[in-house]
This record gives structure tokens, sequence and C-alpha cells, in this order.
């Protein structure tokens, strides 16, 4: 197996589904099919889930660092390679989107708080942005809360002074709050 994960499972699935094989036995029928890094991630699975095929997919994306947050990179990251026409570019683009807003899963308004959090992370100073991320928010207020608790602390605001200091932070054009981009 390559080490293209996302693919072989699709080739998989796709397999599965034309062959109509009852999605209780795919497990079973990839592990076979596995070797290297997603044999390791089949091994390091819990017993009971090890049989579950979703389990172990998300296993196996896991083990080879795929997740939104990648799906969100290759999206904004996207390139035409050479001889692609638009059409497929097309479906690139909305596999990568559902893969990272994952729509079946999410509300529209849970998908548009993704898409305001990306642009708010993005406008953050570096420091800012590395430290809110590292807190994993789900929301755009939860990053901004984030940012805003990032930056009091490191220039003695409500934190360390009466909360009447919190209104001066915000207020402050958007050059004097030293972003980079």
């Amino acid at each position: 197996m390559g080490e293209d994960i996302e693919k072989y499972l699709l080739r998989f699935e796709r397999i599965a589904k034309t062959w109509k094989w009852p999605e209780n036995e795919w497990a079973c029928r990839l592990v076979p099919l596995l070797s290297g890094k997603a044999l390791e991630a089949y091994t390091a699975m819990d017993e009971e889930k090890a049989h579950c095929y979703t389990d172990l997919k998300a296993a196996l994306l896991m083990k080879f660092d795929i997740s939104p947050e990648i799906y969100r990179q290759q999206f904004r990251a996207i390139s035409v390679p050479c001889g692609e026409n638009p059409t497929e570019t097309y479906h690139r683009l909305k596999g990568l989107y559902r893969r990272w807003i994952r729509p079946e899963q999410h509300t529209k308004e849970q998908m548009g708080e993704a898409i305001i959090l990306e642009q708010l992370l993005r406008v953050l100073p570096f420091e800012v942005r590395t430290w809110v991320k590292e807190h994993e928010p789900v929301e755009g207020l939860a990053a901004a809360k984030l940012a805003l608790q990032y930056i009091n602390a490191r220039r003695g605001g409500p934190a360390t002074r009466p909360t009447s200091a919190a209104p001066r932070l915000l207020v402050q054009p958007p050059h004097l709050m030293d972003f980079h981009m």
C-alpha cells in the first residue's frame, strides 16, 4: 500500500460499495491489505474498535495526520496540475471542502463559524494565532476571547488590572496591535 491513505481508502470504499459488501465486513476485508504505517495504526487500536470500519478509518487517518485542518490547508493552497480540467479541479475542491467542513455533520451556523474562525486566525499576529490554535477553539468567538486573553496577559491587561482596561484594547487601531501576516 502506498502512502496516500485517502486515495487508498476511497478506492477501497468504492469497491466495497460496488460489490455490495456489508459495511460490517469492511474492516475485516481491509486489514489483510494493510502494511507499514497503516498496519501500525491497526495494531495500536483497541481490540473492540478494530473490527469497526469507521473506527479503523479514523485510526488510519490519525496515524497519517489527516484532519479537517489538513483539508482546510489543502483547500486554500490548491493548484491546478498540468492536464487537469476545470471540472476535475471543481471536484477536488468540493471533496476537500466536504472533508474540511463536513456539512453532513454540522449545521449551517457551525459551518459559517468554521469559516469565520479561519479568517480570524488568519488576521491574528503569529504568536497570538499559534497560542489560540494550541487551545483548539471550535468557533470564532471562543478564538477571539482566547486571543484577547493572550494579549491582555502579555500587556498587563484585565488579568492583572481591573476589567475597565479591556475596552481600550478593543478600540485600538489594528496597526497598533502589531499584526503580522
